[in-house]
Protein backbone atom coordinates (compact mmCIF):
# COMPACT_ATOMS: atom_id res chain seq x y z
CA UNK A 1 0.00 0.00 0.00
CA UNK A 2 1.17 3.25 -0.93
CA UNK A 3 0.39 6.38 0.31
CA UNK A 4 0.59 8.85 3.37
CA UNK A 5 2.28 5.91 5.73
CA UNK A 6 5.21 5.94 3.42
CA UNK A 7 8.22 8.01 5.43
CA UNK A 8 11.68 8.79 5.49
CA UNK A 9 13.44 7.01 7.99
CA UNK A 10 16.63 7.31 8.99
CA UNK A 11 18.69 4.31 8.93
CA UNK A 12 22.35 3.28 10.13
CA UNK A 13 23.83 0.91 7.64
CA UNK A 14 27.26 -0.61 8.32
CA UNK A 15 27.84 -2.78 5.27
CA UNK A 16 29.44 -6.18 6.32
CA UNK A 17 32.99 -6.40 5.50
CA UNK A 18 33.18 -8.75 2.90
CA UNK A 19 30.76 -6.72 0.88
CA UNK A 20 31.77 -3.17 1.73
CA UNK A 21 32.47 -2.46 -2.45
CA UNK A 22 28.32 -3.21 -2.79
CA UNK A 23 26.50 0.21 -3.10
CA UNK A 24 23.78 0.33 -0.21
CA UNK A 25 21.55 1.49 -3.99
CA UNK A 26 22.94 -1.88 -5.02
CA UNK A 27 21.83 -3.29 -1.61
CA UNK A 28 18.14 -2.01 -1.64
CA UNK A 29 17.60 -2.63 -5.42
CA UNK A 30 18.18 -6.36 -4.51
CA UNK A 31 16.13 -6.17 -1.41
CA UNK A 32 13.13 -4.78 -3.47
CA UNK A 33 13.43 -7.58 -6.28
CA UNK A 34 13.23 -10.43 -4.38
CA UNK A 35 10.56 -9.39 -1.74
CA UNK A 36 8.83 -7.53 -4.52
CA UNK A 37 8.76 -4.47 -1.76
CA UNK A 38 9.53 -0.89 -3.23
CA UNK A 39 11.63 1.07 -1.15
CA UNK A 40 13.48 4.41 -2.11
CA UNK A 41 17.10 5.00 -0.60
CA UNK A 42 18.93 8.08 -0.25
CA UNK A 43 22.22 7.64 0.74
CA UNK A 44 25.29 10.30 -0.62
CA UNK A 45 28.79 10.38 1.03
CA UNK A 46 28.80 12.48 4.43
CA UNK A 47 31.39 14.88 5.37
CA UNK A 48 31.97 15.10 9.53
CA UNK A 49 33.80 17.37 11.70
CA UNK A 50 36.59 15.58 13.74
CA UNK A 51 38.91 17.07 16.19
CA UNK A 52 42.64 16.95 15.61
CA UNK A 53 44.28 17.83 18.84
CA UNK A 54 42.84 21.51 19.26
CA UNK A 55 42.04 21.72 15.74
CA UNK A 56 38.51 21.47 14.07
CA UNK A 57 38.98 19.21 10.33
CA UNK A 58 36.23 17.85 8.20
CA UNK A 59 36.79 14.05 7.22
CA UNK A 60 34.91 12.21 4.37
CA UNK A 61 33.38 9.11 5.79
CA UNK A 62 32.27 6.17 3.34
CA UNK A 63 29.01 6.03 1.79
CA UNK A 64 28.37 2.78 3.34
CA UNK A 65 29.29 4.09 6.72
CA UNK A 66 26.66 6.26 8.63
CA UNK A 67 23.28 7.46 8.07
CA UNK A 68 21.24 6.62 4.93
CA UNK A 69 17.44 7.84 4.08
CA UNK A 70 14.73 5.10 3.21
CA UNK A 71 11.46 5.89 2.03
CA UNK A 72 8.62 3.01 2.52
CA UNK A 73 6.12 1.92 5.51
CA UNK A 74 7.21 1.39 8.66
CA UNK A 75 6.49 -2.57 8.46
CA UNK A 76 8.72 -2.70 5.13
CA UNK A 77 11.32 -0.71 6.69
CA UNK A 78 11.35 -3.05 9.56
CA UNK A 79 11.81 -6.28 7.37
CA UNK A 80 14.56 -4.52 5.52
CA UNK A 81 16.46 -4.25 8.77
CA UNK A 82 15.68 -7.58 10.04
CA UNK A 83 16.30 -9.38 6.51
CA UNK A 84 19.48 -7.54 5.32
CA UNK A 85 22.79 -7.25 7.37
CA UNK A 86 24.13 -3.94 8.56
CA UNK A 87 20.64 -2.07 8.64
CA UNK A 88 19.37 -0.73 11.78
CA UNK A 89 16.71 1.64 12.70
CA UNK A 90 18.13 5.12 14.50
CA UNK A 91 15.81 6.00 17.56
CA UNK A 92 14.31 8.77 18.33
CA UNK A 93 14.99 9.89 22.01
CA UNK A 94 13.13 13.28 21.62
CA UNK A 95 9.19 12.64 20.13
CA UNK A 96 6.62 10.59 20.43
CA UNK A 97 8.01 7.67 17.54
CA UNK A 98 9.90 5.34 18.74
CA UNK A 99 12.04 5.45 15.00
CA UNK A 100 13.53 8.56 13.61
CA UNK A 101 11.94 10.07 10.56
CA UNK A 102 12.41 13.49 8.13
CA UNK A 103 9.66 15.33 6.57
CA UNK A 104 10.35 15.58 3.01
CA UNK A 105 11.10 19.29 2.76
CA UNK A 106 13.65 18.85 5.27
CA UNK A 107 14.91 15.76 3.07
CA UNK A 108 14.49 18.05 -0.59
CA UNK A 109 17.07 20.45 1.24
CA UNK A 110 19.43 17.72 1.58
CA UNK A 111 18.96 16.69 -1.80
CA UNK A 112 19.62 20.57 -2.97
CA UNK A 113 22.94 20.75 -0.94
CA UNK A 114 23.60 17.03 -1.92
CA UNK A 115 23.56 17.54 -6.05
CA UNK A 116 25.70 20.84 -5.87
CA UNK A 117 28.34 19.16 -4.43
CA UNK A 118 27.92 15.86 -6.56
CA UNK A 119 26.76 14.11 -3.57
CA UNK A 120 29.49 14.35 -1.35
CA UNK A 121 26.79 16.05 1.53
CA UNK A 122 28.70 18.33 4.35
CA UNK A 123 27.00 16.64 7.27
CA UNK A 124 27.60 17.32 10.71
CA UNK A 125 26.31 16.32 14.12
CA UNK A 126 24.56 19.57 15.05
CA UNK A 127 25.92 19.34 18.66
CA UNK A 128 29.59 19.42 17.38
CA UNK A 129 28.79 22.62 15.14
CA UNK A 130 29.69 25.33 17.27
CA UNK A 131 27.49 27.59 15.32
CA UNK A 132 24.81 30.01 16.55
CA UNK A 133 21.63 29.73 15.68
CA UNK A 134 21.20 32.57 13.32
CA UNK A 135 18.44 33.73 10.91
CA UNK A 136 15.83 32.01 8.99
CA UNK A 137 16.36 32.49 5.19
CA UNK A 138 15.65 31.32 1.90
CA UNK A 139 17.94 31.61 -0.92
CA UNK A 140 16.44 33.54 -3.84
CA UNK A 141 18.63 33.16 -6.36
CA UNK A 142 21.80 31.53 -7.55
CA UNK A 143 22.27 27.37 -7.78
CA UNK A 144 20.86 27.15 -4.62
CA UNK A 145 17.28 28.95 -4.88
CA UNK A 146 14.43 27.66 -2.72
CA UNK A 147 16.95 26.47 -0.03
CA UNK A 148 15.85 27.15 3.51
CA UNK A 149 17.70 27.32 6.48
CA UNK A 150 19.26 28.96 9.56
CA UNK A 151 22.13 31.47 8.00
CA UNK A 152 25.41 31.69 9.86
CA UNK A 153 27.06 34.76 8.97
CA UNK A 154 30.34 35.17 8.72
CA UNK A 155 32.48 38.24 10.16
CA UNK A 156 34.17 40.94 7.83
CA UNK A 157 32.59 38.63 5.11
CA UNK A 158 29.77 39.46 2.49
CA UNK A 159 29.04 36.00 2.43
CA UNK A 160 28.00 32.78 4.75
CA UNK A 161 26.69 29.57 5.57
CA UNK A 162 23.52 28.07 5.58
CA UNK A 163 22.90 25.34 8.10
CA UNK A 164 20.09 22.40 7.29
CA UNK A 165 18.93 20.70 10.23
CA UNK A 166 17.29 17.46 9.15
CA UNK A 167 16.97 15.80 12.96
CA UNK A 168 17.93 17.28 16.69
CA UNK A 169 20.98 15.97 15.98
CA UNK A 170 22.03 15.90 12.35
CA UNK A 171 22.65 18.95 9.74
CA UNK A 172 24.18 19.68 6.51
CA UNK A 173 25.61 23.17 5.57
CA UNK A 174 25.42 24.92 2.17
CA UNK A 175 28.58 27.10 2.32
CA UNK A 176 29.50 30.44 0.64
CA UNK A 177 26.01 31.81 0.24
CA UNK A 178 25.68 35.50 -0.69
CA UNK A 179 23.77 37.49 1.94
CA UNK A 180 22.22 39.62 -1.09
CA UNK A 181 21.26 36.17 -2.22
CA UNK A 182 18.79 35.48 0.74
CA UNK A 183 15.86 36.61 2.21
CA UNK A 184 15.02 36.58 5.61
CA UNK A 185 12.15 34.68 7.34
CA UNK A 186 12.41 34.79 10.43
CA UNK A 187 15.43 37.08 12.32
CA UNK A 188 16.86 34.95 15.28
CA UNK A 189 15.55 34.73 18.75
CA UNK A 190 17.08 38.47 20.79
CA UNK A 191 18.70 39.65 17.54
CA UNK A 192 19.54 43.15 16.89
CA UNK A 193 20.14 42.34 13.42
CA UNK A 194 16.45 43.65 12.27
CA UNK A 195 16.93 47.22 13.82
CA UNK A 196 20.45 47.03 12.51
CA UNK A 197 19.91 46.01 9.44
CA UNK A 198 16.19 48.49 8.94
CA UNK A 199 18.03 51.77 10.10
CA UNK A 200 21.08 51.31 7.77
CA UNK A 201 19.25 51.05 4.92
CA UNK A 202 17.32 54.46 5.99
CA UNK A 203 20.39 57.37 4.65
CA UNK A 204 20.56 55.01 1.10
CA UNK A 205 16.63 55.64 0.69
CA UNK A 206 16.92 59.03 1.45
CA UNK A 207 19.48 58.96 -1.57
CA UNK A 208 17.04 57.14 -3.88
CA UNK A 209 14.35 59.12 -2.29
CA UNK A 210 16.42 63.16 -3.67
CA UNK A 211 16.67 61.02 -6.93
CA UNK A 212 13.11 60.32 -7.25
CA UNK A 213 11.58 63.48 -6.30
CA UNK A 214 13.92 65.09 -8.67
CA UNK A 215 12.91 63.28 -11.39
CA UNK A 216 16.67 62.05 -12.46
CA UNK A 217 17.85 58.93 -13.72
CA UNK A 218 18.61 56.01 -11.05
CA UNK A 219 22.38 54.15 -12.13
CA UNK A 220 22.65 50.55 -11.49
CA UNK A 221 24.46 51.51 -7.81
CA UNK A 222 21.62 53.65 -6.53
CA UNK A 223 18.63 50.72 -7.48
CA UNK A 224 20.81 47.70 -6.04
CA UNK A 225 20.27 48.83 -2.59
CA UNK A 226 16.50 48.80 -2.77
CA UNK A 227 15.68 45.55 -4.46
CA UNK A 228 18.37 43.79 -2.17
CA UNK A 229 16.38 45.41 0.60
CA UNK A 230 13.12 44.23 -0.26
CA UNK A 231 14.01 41.11 -1.62
CA UNK A 232 15.47 40.48 1.59
CA UNK A 233 12.84 41.88 4.13
CA UNK A 234 9.44 41.69 2.78
CA UNK A 235 7.35 39.41 4.45
CA UNK A 236 10.09 38.91 7.34
CA UNK A 237 8.52 38.04 11.00
CA UNK A 238 9.27 40.60 13.15
CA UNK A 239 7.65 40.61 16.83
CA UNK A 240 7.56 43.74 16.76
CA UNK A 241 4.54 45.69 15.93
CA UNK A 242 6.68 48.80 16.04
CA UNK A 243 9.61 48.01 14.39
CA UNK A 244 7.54 46.34 11.49
CA UNK A 245 5.35 48.99 11.05
CA UNK A 246 8.84 51.05 9.91
CA UNK A 247 9.72 48.29 7.82
CA UNK A 248 6.76 48.32 6.49
CA UNK A 249 7.08 52.22 5.91
CA UNK A 250 10.20 51.94 4.01
CA UNK A 251 9.53 48.96 1.62
CA UNK A 252 6.77 50.90 0.91
CA UNK A 253 8.96 53.91 -0.26
CA UNK A 254 11.25 51.29 -1.68
CA UNK A 255 8.67 49.75 -3.86
CA UNK A 256 7.57 53.62 -4.90
CA UNK A 257 10.59 54.60 -5.92
CA UNK A 258 11.11 51.14 -7.69
CA UNK A 259 8.10 51.20 -9.67
CA UNK A 260 6.40 48.00 -8.56
CA UNK A 261 2.77 49.65 -7.49
CA UNK A 262 1.71 46.28 -6.43
CA UNK A 263 3.91 45.48 -3.82
CA UNK A 264 4.08 49.32 -2.68
CA UNK A 265 0.30 48.71 -2.39
CA UNK A 266 0.89 45.54 0.09
CA UNK A 267 3.60 47.09 2.02
CA UNK A 268 1.18 49.90 2.48
CA UNK A 269 -1.26 47.78 3.75
CA UNK A 270 0.31 46.50 5.97
CA UNK A 271 1.78 49.69 6.92
CA UNK A 272 -1.67 51.12 7.41
CA UNK A 273 -2.62 48.41 9.78
CA UNK A 274 0.36 49.11 12.13
CA UNK A 275 0.84 53.45 11.94
CA UNK A 276 -1.13 53.37 15.05
CA UNK A 277 1.81 50.93 16.95
CA UNK A 278 4.25 53.96 16.35
CA UNK A 279 4.80 56.19 19.19
CA UNK A 280 8.40 57.69 18.90
CA UNK A 281 8.28 61.20 17.62
CA UNK A 282 11.12 60.86 15.18
CA UNK A 283 9.74 57.37 13.34
CA UNK A 284 6.36 59.27 12.96
CA UNK A 285 8.32 62.11 11.78
CA UNK A 286 10.25 60.07 9.17
CA UNK A 287 6.40 58.37 8.27
CA UNK A 288 5.24 61.83 7.12
CA UNK A 289 8.61 62.73 5.64
CA UNK A 290 8.17 59.47 3.33
CA UNK A 291 4.80 59.86 2.67
CA UNK A 292 5.05 63.47 2.03
CA UNK A 293 7.70 63.39 -0.67
CA UNK A 294 6.21 59.80 -2.16
CA UNK A 295 2.66 61.67 -2.22
CA UNK A 296 3.56 65.08 -3.17
CA UNK A 297 2.07 66.25 -0.08
CA UNK A 298 3.49 69.22 1.18
CA UNK A 299 1.09 69.52 4.08
CA UNK A 300 2.02 66.11 5.10
CA UNK A 301 6.20 67.60 5.15
CA UNK A 302 4.80 70.58 6.91
CA UNK A 303 3.08 68.56 9.40
CA UNK A 304 5.89 66.14 9.82
CA UNK A 305 8.39 69.28 10.55
CA UNK A 306 6.64 70.48 13.02
CA UNK A 307 6.36 66.94 14.84
CA UNK A 308 10.10 66.33 15.48
CA UNK A 309 10.36 70.57 16.68
CA UNK A 310 12.54 71.76 13.38
CA UNK A 311 14.86 73.07 16.10
CA UNK A 312 18.25 72.44 14.26
CA UNK A 313 20.33 73.58 17.05
CA UNK A 314 19.64 70.89 19.77
CA UNK A 315 22.15 68.02 20.41
CA UNK A 316 21.19 65.36 17.70
CA UNK A 317 21.88 61.82 17.11
CA UNK A 318 22.90 61.55 13.97
CA UNK A 319 20.08 59.27 11.96
CA UNK A 320 17.94 62.68 13.75
CA UNK A 321 20.52 65.10 11.89
CA UNK A 322 19.89 63.41 9.03
CA UNK A 323 16.16 63.39 8.64
CA UNK A 324 16.13 67.38 9.59
CA UNK A 325 18.54 67.98 6.79
CA UNK A 326 16.35 65.84 4.79
CA UNK A 327 12.81 67.66 5.82
CA UNK A 328 14.75 71.35 4.77
CA UNK A 329 15.82 70.38 2.04
CA UNK A 330 12.29 69.20 0.62
CA UNK A 331 10.83 72.47 2.79
CA UNK A 332 13.45 74.85 0.89
CA UNK A 333 12.51 73.55 -2.49
CA UNK A 334 9.29 73.85 -2.01
CA UNK A 335 8.78 77.45 -0.79
CA UNK A 336 11.32 78.24 -3.16
CA UNK A 337 9.05 76.84 -6.34
CA UNK A 338 6.00 78.81 -4.36
CA UNK A 339 8.15 82.12 -4.73
CA UNK A 340 9.51 81.63 -8.05
CA UNK A 341 5.13 81.43 -9.00
CA UNK A 342 4.62 84.16 -7.13
CA UNK A 343 7.10 86.27 -8.84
Amino acid sequence: MVGNSRCWFVLNYISPSLKRRETVEYVIEKFNTSTGISLDVFAPTFVEVALDGDRVRTVEKPLLFHYVFVRGEKEEVKELCSMVEGFSFVLNHAGANRYLTIQPASLEAFRIIARLYGYKLPCFPVNETLLETGDEVEVMVGPFAGLQGTYISRKGSSQGNILISVTQNLAAVAYDIKAEYVRIIRFARDSKRAYDQIEAFVPRLFTALRLFESDEKMSPSDIAPLIVFCRRMDHVFLNNPKLDAKLQLLLMTAYEILGNHEECRLARERYSRLEGQMTNVWTIGLSKLLTGVTDGNIRELEQGFKIIGGDTDRKMSKSQAALVAEYEHYLSKHHSCVADLEI
